[in-house]
C-alpha cells in the first residue's frame, strides 16, 4: 500500500489519511500502527516487493491490495500499476478483472 501511494514521488494526508483508516480497521495494534509510520516515513524498494510474492496466489493480492490504496488518477500512479503487473507478471485479462472488481468495490463503498 505504502509503495503505490507513493508511486507519484510522493504520499499525500489523503494516501495516508487511507493508509492509516484501513490499519485501524483491522486493528493490528500499537506495535503494527508504529511499524506502518515508519514505512510512511522511509522509502519502498520495488525490487525488494516483487521479490516478497512467490506464489501466483501472492503476486494476486500485491497487486490487489496496491490498486485498492490508490486511483491511478495521475501518469505516474498508472506506470506504477503497470509497471508492478509486468514485474509480476500478471496477465492482462486478470488484470482487467482486478481493476474492474476494485472501481465496483469503490463505487458501492
Amino acid at each position: 500500500m505504502i509503495a503505490a501511494a507513493r508511486a507519484d514521488g510522493h504520499i499525500d494526508e489523503s494516501e495516508r489519511a487511507n493508509i492509516m483508516e484501513k490499519i485501524h480497521a483491522v486493528d493490528l495494534g500499537d506495535e503494527a500502527e508504529a511499524f506502518i509510520r515508519n514505512e510512511l516515513a522511509n522509502p519502498v524498494d520495488l525490487d525488494d516487493l516483487v521479490a516478497a510474492a512467490r506464489t501466483e496466489e501472492q503476486k494476486v493480492e500485491l497487486y490487489t491490495a496496491t490498486r485498492l490504496t490508490i486511483d491511478p488518477d495521475t501518469r505516474a500512479e498508472r506506470g506504477y500499476l503497470d509497471l508492478l503487473a509486468g514485474r509480476l507478471g500478471l496477465p492482462d485479462a486478470l488484470l482487467d478483472h482486478i481493476d474492474a472488481t476494485v472501481s465496483a468495490a469503490k463505487v458501492s463503498a
